[in-house]
């Protein structure tokens, strides 16, 4: 039987300033290929594509960007070899940058893989990008271009077990909010906060046991900025599930980028109710330790939550390497 030939994955970005036909698009020139494209690299192994994409737009131009939707993802063959791209619509972080004042930060220089970095008219990309797909992407980036604001769900990383916990205390564990991470979780939880950094997330709320809170405090959000929410809790979910869903209206208000951390018990009562207010669709799969989320919700130039209330909708399982 042979051997069944995994896809390479990769991430990227379209990273856009000004508005209407005055929109921009950042493109790279690759010297050793000699051609145009989009920032873009391969995924590293437990790399998330969101993390992948910041990173490969920060070394090839040198720019920090915050993701916003997430484009549909592009397949083709290289080398011989099946791959696949995800792409996120991204803003320049640096104000100057967004603004057109600056291209580039001070500090780039050409590179061993790119030696150019150019910002060129979204509407005439067609005539230096190498590849048609990268102008299918730049189009569907301008169409979909929208200002929005995350709203994550996240899991916990992974934890010590319920009986492993007890075990090391004697048969008699101490409440189970003390439970905490595993070794492996704790690893895990700086790739949580890079991805919460490439959406612009600084602030969140968790459950108050221990292992939602050492998920996101402090890598993700500093302590004075993370909130602790009973009703996100197992404890507070069991005994009062209407209340759970009743907060989960609540954060939909709350029109910064966010982070929720809770438990596996919970997370299905909270997505539920944040698609069903705002009519969004649900990926199918479900949350694993330390996956999460993204609920892409439209916001006004004042930075107002919009009326329009369908949410663009991301799991953060989609771009991947195991």
């Amino acid at each position: 039987m042979s051997k069944k030939i995994k896809a390479i994955k990769a991430a990227g970005t379209v990273v856009l300033r000004g508005r209407g036909r005055s929109t921009e698009v950042l493109v790279v020139h690759r010297h050793l290929r000699n051609d145009w494209s989009l920032p873009k690299g391969k995924l590293d192994a437990g790399e998330l594509g969101c993390v992948a994409a910041v990173r490969e737009t920060a070394e090839e131009a040198g720019l920090a960007v915050t993701l916003g939707l997430k484009l549909e993802s592009i397949h083709y063959m290289s080398l011989g070899l099946p791959k696949s791209v995800s792409y996120w619509i991204a803003q320049p972080s640096t104000p100057a940058i967004a603004a057109g004042d600056v291209d580039v930060p001070a500090h780039w220089a050409p590179n061993d893989e790119v030696d150019e970095v150019r910002w060129v008219r979204a509407h005439r990309v067609e005539g230096l990008l190498t590849y048609p797909q990268d102008v299918r992407v730049v189009a569907e980036a301008v169409a979909k271009r929208r200002r929005t604001s995350p709203l994550i769900v996240l899991r916990h990383a992974k934890a010590e077990k319920r009986a492993d916990f007890a075990a090391r205390h004697g048969g008699v564990a101490p409440h189970d909010h003390e439970r905490p991470l595993l070794p492996e979780g704790d690893a895990y939880t700086h790739m949580v906060a890079l991805a919460m950094a490439a959406y612009g997330v600084r602030q969140g709320y968790s459950s108050p046991a221990k292992r939602c809170v050492d998920t996101v405090s402090p890598l993700v959000v500093a302590p004075h900025q993370l909130i602790k929410v009973p009703a996100i809790s197992e404890f507070g979910y069991r005994d009062d599930p209407d209340g759970t869903e009743a907060w989960a209206h609540s954060v939909l208000l709350d029109e910064r980028p966010l982070v929720v951390c809770s438990h596996r018990p919970v997370i299905p009562t909270l997505l539920r109710t944040i698609a069903d207010s705002s009519h969004s669709l649900l990926p199918p799969a479900k949350l694993k330790p330390a996956q999460f989320v993204v609920f892409h919700r439209p916001i006004k130039e004042s930075g107002r939550l919009s009326n329009q209330r369908a949410f663009t909708v991301e799991h953060s399982a989609d771009a991947l390497v195991e």
